[in-house]
């Protein structure tokens, strides 16, 4: 990708300096490997990281190499779209050695899972407040119907789905096109999040329904996308104006 189609930028991130560009579609690529070093990860683990982000089935579908000269001046360098960041941060897990013998780490590690998208989302919004707001609150309620994914993707899994994993994906797609956002959260106005925030919402309580009740996974999939398709026709998001 050509370097001038790139809009690249240091991000301060609690006194770490992370790097970031964004795309002439509007979509933000966060480098991978100044996220490890915030984090304190140690060259070794990530390099690992790298290698691991590539080889995961959803998360490569997410990353891109960028040639020396983009985020590095030197290095070709890997990025991660940030829609894809905090499923990558929430795949490093936290165990028990990591609380007893690091507990710093284990504390910024969970800094970055639940505030660096924002952040890294901010650096190329104008200053909005009023967006930000509602950003911030899609966040808190994407953050619940995470959780309800987590939950469903166990479930599927005890229920024999081989691909349970690319549910995290079909769901958030499936959010995203119904409120009409193509090319990223961080692009989406005021009225998408507020439709956003509504959709998670029926994805979560859904699931969390259904499960109650013990139906099959894919049963629950497509009870979601029924509801979802119901609120678009009451919201009148189905018609084009």
């Amino acid at each position: 990708m050509p370097k001038n189609e790139l809009i690249v930028k240091d991000v301060d991130f609690f006194g770490d300096t992370l790097k970031a560009a964004r795309d002439e579609k509007g979509i933000v690529w966060a480098g991978v490997r100044w996220l490890c070093a915030g984090m304190g990860l140690t060259r070794g683990q990530s390099n690992g990281e790298v290698v691991k982000i590539q080889e995961d089935l959803i998360l490569s579908k997410g990353c891109m190499k960028f040639r020396a000269g983009v985020f590095d001046l030197n290095n070709e360098t890997l990025a991660l779209q940030l829609d894809y960041v905090p499923l990558w941060l929430a795949k490093i897990s936290i165990t028990p050695n990591m609380k007893e013998t690091n507990p710093a780490l284990v504390e910024k590690l969970v800094n970055y899972q639940l505030k660096a998208k924002d952040v890294l989302a901010a650096a190329f919004l104008p200053d909005n407040s009023h967006w930000k707001e509602t950003r911030l609150e899609a966040k808190n309620n994407r953050l619940l119907e995470t959780d309800s994914i987590k939950e469903f993707v166990a479930y599927a899994k005890k229920q024999g789905s081989q691909h349970a994993d690319k549910y995290y994906c079909s769901f958030t797609r499936l959010a995203n096109e119904a409120a009409g956002i193509t090319f990223g959260r961080e692009k989406a106005t005021i009225q998408q999040l507020n439709n956003l925030t509504l959709i998670e919402h029926i994805i979560s309580i859904t699931i969390q329904h259904s499960m109650k009740h013990e139906k099959s996974y894919k049963e629950i999939y497509q009870d979601c996308k029924t509801r979802i398709e119901l609120f678009k026709d009451v919201a009148y998001l189905s018609i084009k104006s």
